[in-house]
């Protein structure tokens, strides 16, 4: 489906009619409406989220938000500020800051250094690793938004280790003395890192240590891209083996194959803690605060001068998370019989049966439409299915079908809306309903076809039954 700037083609956006009504209460506005400061056009949103669960476009969350019982974590948010490392840095990307550590290596890197490693060797580096006191080591790319500082690193090659946080950092109240335990886990895994690194140098490898308490590079992001876990809802990195209660360090090094990981299997977790608040709570300094985005969305938001994290060793929001007090299976096994009985309530929606009897209630409403003329209907939150109307022989024949297909032009006119009101239009089986939810936007219209083949397939007599014209600010 070709866009223009509203996700119509050569047509005009729909008036006054079907935008937001402002006298809406926060309960009953649809979540996909758009607010975005789009003007006076209505477009199809495309949900693009990056790691943090920003939307391309106004960062808005215009999804539905299904209550689970979930969390987040953070590890390190910090009240230190450095000129260096928190200028255009959302955290610190843990350690707390721009501390500069002095080069602890033991062995100095080799004049020429080895760029290869086979499968042997990095398993036993592996092995050497855990031994020492690692929980989880992955690669990847150093990538210029992964730098906090502007600093030369020769190579881009990057080994993430993660030290898991003891209980008892994690189960202390913050104060001066939990604050030195913090300190002591930053130290005892740059030592780790220092050692592992001159490991790597006496194997022939060049290399160069990010110290978990400076602030070379994000460090969650960094572990992120390696596909060792994924960043939550408040910025910080949740594991398999550790959950959100970890340290973060980084070798880079000479070794130009390392076995980085395509893809990561944690993409899920944003998901689930999007819909837990456990974290905010459990922060003593409302550090962490729940917004409502400009389409009606929720976002957390950090105010990282409010955090004692790195001031007292506060980790009450690491805490409360589920996935440190049940483990990452305990919550993905929870998620994913979560997910698997929204989906089935979901599919219900899309039984045909319920949308023959829906388009024979309506039939006089599709009267004026030429046969072959065909109008998909999609719900919002769902980007695999939709129905298609398509009109033969005087009667309407329902599909359901793929959403890409609309990418060939298999319909007409789109109409979209969300479960809630989905459920509630096959409830009422009659053309008063429909078009009362299309005047107040809970139903939305778009045209995927231009003006003039929508005037040649009926489409003028169609949309005045609704309430709505082609063209001159109408609909579509």
């Amino acid at each position: 489906m070709e866009d223009n700037k509203c996700g119509c083609e050569d047509v005009e956006c729909m008036d006054e009619s079907v935008k937001d009504n402002p006298n809406e209460t926060k309960e009953n506005k649809p979540n996909e409406d758009n607010e975005c400061g789009c003007g006076d056009t209505e477009y199809i949103e495309k949900s693009d989220k990056g790691p943090n669960g920003d939307n391309n476009g106004c960062g808005c969350g215009c999804e539905e938000k299904e209550g689970y019982e979930l969390e987040e974590n953070n590890e390190c948010r910090c009240e230190k500020e450095s000129s260096d490392a928190s200028e255009g840095d959302d955290g610190c990307g843990c350690g707390c800051g721009s501390v500069e550590y002095p080069d602890q290596s033991a062995i100095g890197n080799p004049e020429k250094p080895k760029f290869i490693a086979d499968d042997k060797s990095i398993n036993e580096f592996e092995k050497y690793a855990h031994s020492m006191g690692i929980k989880a080591v992955g690669y990847t790319q150093l990538t210029p938004e992964l730098l906090i500082k502007d600093k030369f690193i020769q190579y881009s090659n990057v080994i993430v280790l993660t030290m898991e946080m003891s209980k008892e950092l994690i189960g202390t109240d913050p104060s001066d003395e939990t604050q030195e335990l913090n300190d002591a886990h930053y130290e005892k895994l740059g030592k780790l890192t220092y050692e592992l690194s001159d490991y790597l140098r006496e194997k022939g490898y060049a290399t160069e240590v990010a110290h978990p308490y400076g602030g070379i590079v994000n460090f969650s992001p960094l572990a992120q891209k390696a596909g060792m876990g994924f960043i939550g809802q408040n910025g910080l990195l949740i594991t398999p083996e550790s959950g959100p209660g970890q340290k973060i360090s980084a070798i880079f090094v000479s070794i130009a194959n390392l076995p980085v990981k395509n893809g990561n299997e944690h993409v899920w977790i944003p998901d689930y803690c999007a819909k837990c608040g456990k974290c905010i709570k459990a922060c003593p300094e409302k550090a962490l605060i729940e917004k409502e985005t400009c389409c009606g969305g929720k976002e957390i938001e950090f105010i990282q001068k409010l955090c004692i994290g790195c001031s007292q060793g506060c980790n009450y929001c690491i805490g409360a998370c589920p996935f440190d007090e049940k483990g990452y299976e305990h919550v993905k096994n929870k998620f994913d019989k979560m997910n698997a009985k929204l989906m089935k309530k979901k599919n219900k929606k899309f039984e045909i049966k319920l949308w023959y009897k829906w388009a024979k209630q309506n039939s006089p409403l599709f009267a004026d439409l030429v046969n072959g003329s065909t109008i998909a209907i999609s719900m919002t939150g769902n980007d695999e299915r939709m129905i298609l109307l398509e009109k033969k022989n005087a009667d309407l024949k329902v599909n359901i079908t793929n959403l890409k297909e609309l990418e060939n032009h298999a319909a007409d006119l789109m109409f979209l809306m969300n479960e809630k009101d989905m459920g509630k239009l096959l409830e009422e089986d009659n053309a008063a309903k429909f078009i009362e939810y299309l005047s107040s936007g809970k139903v939305q219209i778009y045209a995927v076809i231009n003006q003039s083949q929508l005037i040649d397939k009926g489409y003028n007599a169609f949309l005045d039954k609704l309430g709505f014209r082609l063209g001159g600010g109408g609909c579509c």
